[in-house]
């Protein structure tokens, strides 16, 4: 693991304060694809990029690749989103591309990370060259598909078609595998489960 400066200026400690509170805004921007959806699920960009770090978690062991570098990726895989906004395919096909890399530099530069390799990531994660930019990309489209998935269990019958198309879009052998299970399974499952296991030892007052 690469070693960083130790932070002594209140200038540095500024910059990095201010980089967690424009981090904290993604909090406040919903995810655009849901205008289409039409879905009663809320979800944010921060809540988002968490459920990919996980995922990708996740699969960093099962397709054994660099663990701390997915997780990292999955971090900032929509870092960009903080200053460009996140748009759905509609809005994508009637703008400009934003030149998202050209923005996690200027994040980079504007507080100082370049220990941190935040554009080297965030290339690495838009070319999908490498495993762990494939496991990335897969968490990011695991992590759409399990609010899909929570959409299709409340009746939404339309939310079916993009859990498909979701589906095709992944590549990996582990990432196809959850993804396959994640569309059979029923989104509640896993705590009836818990409280078919539990009950029985639980002593209500």
């Amino acid at each position: 693991m690469k070693s960083r400066k130790i932070v002594k200026s209140g200038e540095e400690l500024k910059k990095l304060t201010d980089f967690l509170f424009e981090c904290r805004s993604l909090k406040h921007l919903p995810r655009a694809s849901l205008q289409y959806l039409k879905s009663p699920i809320k979800e944010n960009v921060a809540e988002h990029s968490f459920y990919t770090m996980i995922i990708g978690w996740i699969l960093a062991g099962l397709e054994k690749a660099n663990e701390e570098k997915i997780i990292k990726m999955a971090l900032i895989h929509d870092l960009a989103e903080v200053r460009g906004g996140d748009r759905n395919l509609i809005n994508k096909f009637y703008s400009q591309p934003l030149d998202e890399a050209k923005i996690i530099e200027g994040i980079s530069k504007d507080y100082d990370l370049k220990d941190f390799d935040l554009l080297k990531f965030f290339k690495e994660f838009f070319q999908e060259n490498s495993l762990e930019a494939k496991i990335v990309k897969d968490a990011d489209v695991i992590a759409g598909m399990l609010l899909e998935k929570e959409c299709v269990d409340l009746g939404n019958e339309k939310a079916k078609k993009w859990l498909i198309i979701s589906f095709q879009r992944l590549k990996t052998k582990s990432g196809k595998a959850i993804g396959k299970r994640l569309i059979k399974v029923d989104s509640d499952k896993w705590w009836m489960d818990l409280v078919k296991k539990y009950i029985l030892k639980t002593k209500f007052l």
